[in-house]
């Protein structure tokens, strides 16, 4: 089943917590995208999944990213994994889906798509998901077009490359979308379900936009659900199909255009007959 899983955050005390179940009331969720601040010890993380628990709610989307993770140099990557070791620890206490990382280790440098960086980005992910088998956990790597990981070929070497049961993929098709395929969106949702959706476990739904007025050469950008061309009913149909409990959070957005695209989400999928968790 689709599981809708907007960015709401934990609350830690009784006013910010009655904002968390009134946005989750409001979103109508049963699951939300959150992460449990560093500072916070294992017994504040079980005590506020009882809270949780209590008000029938649950953390689905599990992503604190470390943007040093993979990085050359060893003491950035050496304090990323510590701190994914954490997050691995402590999404399993709130029996969050997955952990979510992304790798964008020299991005907007000449080293970007080296190999050299390459190389050292799959060791990287070798480590993790080292560190997922032992925590019981998935991880799941998130692809961006800005990144090493930029490619659905990419994402394919990586899964050959580090093959763990506990890797799998959360995907944003936007991040993925290249100019000459803003307007061949279905074809584009189309080729990653059928290449990668073996191991997709999350999407980030949003719309994607030509902007910038007259440059509109290779500016693409993202948008509310529902305002773009990005072929979404294509996407609730992929991910119906999986088979499996998939997460879907929209993202990137203040509440109230969070609002707006989960409600468009929601049209699409009751015009289609799928249901949403």
């Amino acid at each position: 089943m689709i599981i809708m899983c907007p960015p709401v955050a934990l609350g830690d005390d009784a006013e910010s917590r009655a904002d968390m179940l009134r946005k989750a009331a409001e979103l109508e969720c049963s699951a939300i995208a959150s992460h449990v601040p560093e500072e916070w010890s294992d017994s504040r993380v079980a005590e506020t999944r009882a809270f949780l628990d209590e008000h029938g709610l649950r953390v689905g989307e599990y992503v604190q990213f470390r943007f040093d993770f993979a990085s050359a140099v060893p003491e950035e990557h050496r304090s990323a994994m510590a701190d994914y070791r954490r997050q691995l620890r402590q999404a399993g206490i709130m029996g969050a889906s997955f952990v979510g990382f992304n790798i964008v280790c020299d991005r907007a440098t000449p080293r970007m798509w080296t190999e050299e960086t390459w190389r050292r980005c799959t060791g990287a992910v070798a480590e993790l998901a080292a560190e997922a088998e032992g925590a019981g956990m998935d991880v799941a790597v998130h692809p961006h077009y800005m990144s090493p990981l930029f490619s659905i070929e990419r994402v394919e070497d990586l899964l050959a490359s580090v093959p763990s049961p506990r890797l799998k993929v959360l995907i944003d098709i936007v991040n993925l979308t290249s100019p000459e395929m803003v307007y061949r969106t279905t074809e584009l949702v189309n080729d990653v379900f059928d290449r990668l959706g073996d191991r997709i476990v999350g999407l980030h739904a949003k719309d994607v936009v030509m902007s910038g007025g007259g440059n509109t050469i290779v500016h693409v950008d993202e948008a509310i659900p529902g305002t773009g061309l990005m072929d979404l009913a294509t996407v609730l149909r992929r991910l119906d199909g999986l088979g499996w409990d998939v997460t879907l959070q929209v993202e990137h957005l203040g509440y109230e255009d969070t609002l707006e695209g989960v409600g468009h989400i929601r049209r699409l999928a009751r015009e289609a007959g799928i249901a949403l968790g």
